[in-house]
């Protein structure tokens, strides 16, 4: 009777959590507004000219995450590796996989890649890499909160 009292409890505790929708963008339906998000949420700053080229928001389930492909202009390099997480962040390479599966998600294409990993403040994670994909600085970049 414990048992079957604790079942209905747990389900109904369960299912009454709200969960959001998934989203995905890509190229130009990534404003700049979606990057302001993006730095909102994960602390790295876009430079001015900066395009978004594929954005995953995933908030179906307990935990949030998100991954971003962005180009940023090859005059903004340098000033986009003073953001904290190149500054402060673990060299380790980055496996970044919540993006993995989409089309546009070709991190292993990366060449003169800087790679960064962080704890951020209340549960959250954020990676990043930048590196040279078909000529132009690109940065991947994956964030979840636990």
């Amino acid at each position: 009777m414990i048992r079957f009292t604790f079942f209905f409890l747990l389900l109904g505790t369960t299912s009454c959590l709200d969960f959001g929708d998934d989203l995905e963008l890509t190229n130009e339906e990534i404003t700049d507004e979606g990057l302001a998000e993006v730095t909102h949420r994960t602390g790295i700053a876009f430079p001015e000219g900066a395009i978004g080229l594929g954005y995953l928001f995933l908030s179906s389930g307990i935990d949030d995450a998100l991954a971003l492909k962005a180009w940023i202009p090859d005059d903004e390099r340098l000033d986009f590796l003073k953001n904290e997480i190149f500054e402060k962040g673990d060299k380790s390479k980055c496996s970044l996989q919540i993006g993995r599966d989409r089309a546009w998600w070709k991190l292993d294409e990366l060449k003169e890649r800087v790679d960064r990993k962080m704890d951020l403040p209340k549960g959250r994670f954020v990676e990043c890499a930048l590196g040279k994909e078909n000529g132009k600085w690109t940065v991947y970049l994956s964030w979840m909160s636990t």
